[in-house]
């Protein structure tokens, strides 16, 4: 009796080994009219070098698999659209199993196709394998790839920014890149990195956040600069809409607050008052309250007095003192609210400053040349905060 338990107990373990074999063993011609299934796990291509791939849980540590959850052991509920009576791939996310065709994941994906049995029959045989991608996609994002396919022509318009975003994910972790490519371009053209097209959305937009992950996740460097500069100037940066599976990191949290005081602080450098550096070399001064002669206010300290009385016919060409410039500056930078608007946004700040109508406080040289300066200068802003999104 005993000699029988230990034949049982040696044939159970044979049958799990061979179960969790890859590549899977020939089946026995008794067993050959039954489908036969085999699991493969394939982790998050993103989270290893090259992509490399985990075909099965026996390269884990001991300790580890004993701590994975059993496949048998979960309840799964079939898919109401996309569990194909002629499938022969099974993927089991988020309690949800999907069954499709082996041949057209691997139509799709050369890193799928490279892991997958011989596509033959045997004797009229089903092959059905089981994918496993735990912990690499979510059910909402592979029913969204399923969706795209059964009907690309919904999409030929125009696809919303949630849609698209789960299709980047599914594409990028189950490596469909061919699709992938123009999926992310479409994408990049909704969060334009170039400086020019980044006003159109003058307030931060909400799913900023989420867009960050994506870009970390998915390795899209061109979704960076735009998508954690609207995160620098939101309040609480948005990370309260992210989920348990989009996370920002601890190192990109600290980029955050970097990038926050780094934007505030240089727009309280230009927006707080006049530069009191720059001299205009056409100065004039400012008439006095009974419009009869020049004002009663002293000179600044650096600033040029006319050498003669200037003509009124030319008065546009020259600048007030700074006295008055400074009182203008007031009314129409911190009266007008633009200076606690722009806080933690002075490339909008200063494109606001660029359309302020100046008064003629300011001479024509002037104007134009704090516009130029303020132009040169959203461009350096723009390439520091590439700077510290680098990883290091």
């Amino acid at each position: 009796m005993a000699q029988r338990e230990d034949e049982d107990v040696a044939h159970k373990r044979a049958v799990q080994q061979s179960a969790l074999s890859w590549p899977p063993r020939p089946s026995s011609p008794e067993n050959s009219g039954m489908a036969s299934v085999f699991t493969t796990v394939l982790c998050d291509p993103t989270n290893t070098p090259r992509y490399k791939r985990q075909l099965t849980p026996d390269s884990e540590p001991r300790d580890k698999q004993a701590k994975r959850p059993r496949l048998d052991k979960v309840a799964l509920r079939k898919h109401e659209r996309f569990w194909l009576a002629d499938g022969n791939a099974v993927i089991e996310l988020d309690g949800i199993s999907f069954r499709v065709h082996q041949s057209w994941i691997a139509k799709h994906s050369k890193r799928i196709a490279a892991i997958l049995p011989d596509k033959g029959k045997e004797g009229g045989r089903l092959e059905e394998i089981i994918l496993d991608f735990r912990g690499a996609l979510k059910a909402i994002d592979f029913e969204a790839l399923l969706l795209f396919y059964e009907n690309p022509g919904d999409y030929r318009d125009y696809i919303e920014t949630p849609t698209l975003m789960s299709l980047i994910r599914a594409a990028t972790m189950l490596g469909f890149d061919s699709d992938r490519v123009w999926l992310v371009r479409e994408l990049e053209g909704l969060w334009p990195s170039n400086l020019g097209e980044l006003f159109v959305n003058p307030e931060p937009r909400i799913d900023a956040p989420e867009v960050a992950s994506l870009a970390r996740t998915c390795n899209i460097d061109a979704l960076l600069k735009p998508a954690f500069y609207d995160m620098a100037r939101a309040p609480g940066f948005g990370l309260e809409r992210l989920d348990g599976s989009e996370q920002i990191s601890r190192a990109d949290v600290l980029r955050l607050v970097r990038m926050r005081e780094y934007l505030s602080d240089t727009w309280s450098q230009v927006a707080a008052h006049e530069d009191p550096t720059f001299v205009c070399q056409n100065f004039r001064d400012a008439p006095s309250s009974n419009g009869e002669g020049p004002s009663s206010i002293s000179e600044d300290v650096g600033e040029k007095p006319a050498l003669c009385p200037i003509p009124s016919a030319s008065m546009d060409n020259n600048c007030l003192s700074a006295t008055a410039r400074r009182d203008a500056w007031v009314r129409l930078v911190h009266h007008s609210d633009i200076f606690a608007r722009y806080r933690y946004d002075p490339l909008r700040g200063l494109a606001a400053l660029v359309n302020i109508a100046w008064t003629d406080d300011w001479c024509k040289d002037c104007k134009e040349k704090r516009k130029a300066d303020w132009h040169k200068m959203q461009g350096r802003i723009w390439e520091t905060v590439g700077e510290y999104l680098r990883e290091e």
